[in-house]
């Protein structure tokens, strides 16, 4: 065993990995209700109110508290192949001598038992006050590197915490952490209106939320309030499904959703870098996991004739990305992480035919030809009858947006620091295999500027993001020749990668298995279970 891997012990609850889940924060208060028996401790574990049943609101609020601090870093590589990682360090540190490799994720053990090795090797580096500071430094290390920013804890928020009920029969208090522990993990707890943002609407919105399991309140780095819910592996898998994809889809789709889910949290345990008191947070980062009420057998069903089944090759959980919808073609796994060399799963056409008169994605023609065509696919759902969850989907097998000039000279400024002065032209570089952009230049009238990776080309045209970066660039001239517009007609929402949602779950209404869905988006691998022996 390699010395700096360490030995991780799942916290277990009913046989089962017990998982945190990061919901909100930003909260000046927090208001909820609890469906069942519970009891209220502190962060040791110390009973602060004993077994009840409350029909009653509760409150959660802040007596006093001090703000954490938290700083940002540049992360430049990563590889699960130690010597790969060391090779990169060295040319990380002819640029930054500060540059190190740190070591996340290692050998998880459930009991006594080893399932995974888990161990990824990142450089990181930098010490940054702000993401944009992260960000200016980002053309430093290209093009042999293409860097993401994340962001460390520094100090700790510290405070004291109120917890009452509507009538102040019951109260008490507790140093920094409040935990609603109910007596069965099926209890519901509803959460009433929890406070966000909408960027792009400016505009703050209230909701209401309903979770299962333990919850935890505590402070966030700003000193107002967060929620984790702590659950199970099997009860999170059910809602991760619904937040997913919705309701009233087939049971085999379903069941391949839940093994492809539970592998993915199975890897990357301990994989997080951001000094967060939880495992995962709840948006399309990792696992969608959404605060809203649903009835369906098939979720339920799934996830449990499923329970504990991953995918897993070479003796390793694999971790098994998805997408919303590929276009038609999924990508290499390789895509996320570019330069790594480790290809997993091969991009492939989403069909059961492969179409002859496309010859390869990667060549601008082929792709130009592919995104102006509508072949026949799975993910293609036009002229299929199709249930709600699926209907809203279609509007992203082929799509357009729209910018002006100045519009998209804004937006660029803004995401990647750099004034190019006026935007000629989006030049397209290098594509993946399904014709997803990984690299483009931009010809602007101060500078050209180049922008490597799916994920970084996606944000930096746009307000949020791009549905994909499997797209072509239209513009409208004046008389001079200087673009008046930018339209980006695409193919596909997310980064392609793994199963696409939306061609399994047609795979599934065509008459597909599970095991035939997972065996077309991962091919060669093998289903295990965590709770067997079996699994190494």
């Amino acid at each position: 065993m390699d010395n700096d891997v360490k030995r991780i012990d799942l916290k277990l609850l009913n046989n089962q990995p017990v998982f945190r889940i990061g919901l909100f924060n930003g909260q000046e208060h927090i208001d909820f209700r609890i469906m069942g028996k519970f009891h209220v401790e502190d962060g040791d574990g110390n009973e602060l109110v004993p077994v009840t049943e409350s029909n009653l609101k509760w409150r959660v609020k802040i007596k006093d508290s001090k703000p954490g601090k938290e700083s940002y870093f540049l992360v430049l590589f990563e590889a699960f192949d130690r010597e790969t990682v060391e090779a990169k360090l060295d040319i990380a540190r002819k640029i930054d001598p500060s540059a190190e490799m740190v070591v996340l994720g290692g050998d998880i053990f459930f009991g006594d038992r080893k399932i995974n090795n888990n161990a990824k090797y990142s450089i990181v580096c930098g010490d940054y006050p702000s993401e944009l500071a992260a960000r200016k430094s980002f053309k430093l290390f290209q093009p042999q590197f293409i860097p993401y920013v994340e962001k460390k804890s520094v100090k700790e928020p510290q405070g004291q915490l109120e917890i009452f009920d509507a009538e102040y029969d019951k109260s008490a208090e507790a140093t920094n952490v409040v935990r609603i522990v109910p007596v069965k993990t099926e209890t519901k707890i509803k959460i009433y209106g929890v406070k966000s943002f909408n960027d792009i609407l400016q505009k703050e919105n209230f909701n209401d939320l309903i979770f299962d399991g333990t919850m935890e309140f505590r402070f966030d780095h700003q000193s107002n309030l967060m929620a984790i819910s702590e659950v199970p592996l099997e009860s999170y898998m059910k809602r991760v499904i619904y937040s997913e994809i919705g309701t009233d889809l087939p049971l085999e789709f379903s069941k391949s959703l839940a093994i492809v889910c539970r592998s993915e949290a199975m890897a990357r345990i301990n994989h997080r870098r951001l000094g967060d008191p939880f495992d995962y947070g709840n948006t399309g980062e990792t696992l969608r996991y959404y605060g809203e009420e649903y009835d369906d057998v098939n979720i339920d069903k799934a996830v449990e004739e499923t329970a504990g089944q991953v995918i897993f090759a070479d003796e390793y959980i694999r971790d098994t990305p998805f997408h919303l919808i590929c276009g038609g073609h999924t990508e290499d796994s390789s895509a996320t992480q570019p330069g790594n060399g480790q290809i997993f799963f091969t991009g492939k056409y989403d069909a059961k035919v492969v179409p002859k008169k496309f010859k390869g994605l990667r060549n601008e023609d082929e792709a130009v030809k592919w995104i102006n065509s509508r072949p026949e696919t799975w993910c293609n759902l036009k002229g299929r009858k199709l249930p709600p969850a699926l209907e809203k989907v279609k509007k992203y097998f082929r799509w357009e947006v729209n910018y002006s000039r100045r519009e998209l000279e804004e937006i660029i400024r803004k995401k990647t620091s750099e004034d190019i002065g006026i935007l000629f032209e989006i030049i397209p570089i290098t594509r993946g295999a399904s014709g997803r952009l990984m690299e483009i230049e931009l010809i602007g009238s101060l500078k050209n500027y180049r922008i490597r990776g799916q994920i970084n080309i996606r944000e930096a045209l746009a307000y949020d993001y791009l549905p994909s970066s499997c797209f072509l660039v239209e513009r409208e001239l004046d008389e001079t020749g200087t673009p008046i517009s930018f339209t980006f007609v695409g193919a596909g929402h997310g980064h392609g990668v793994g199963m696409c949602k939306t061609g399994a779950a047609i795979m599934a209404l065509e008459g597909h298995t599970s095991d035939q869905i997972l065996e077309h988006y991962f091919e060669s691998c093998q289903l295990g279970s965590i709770y067997e022996k079996n699994l190494k």
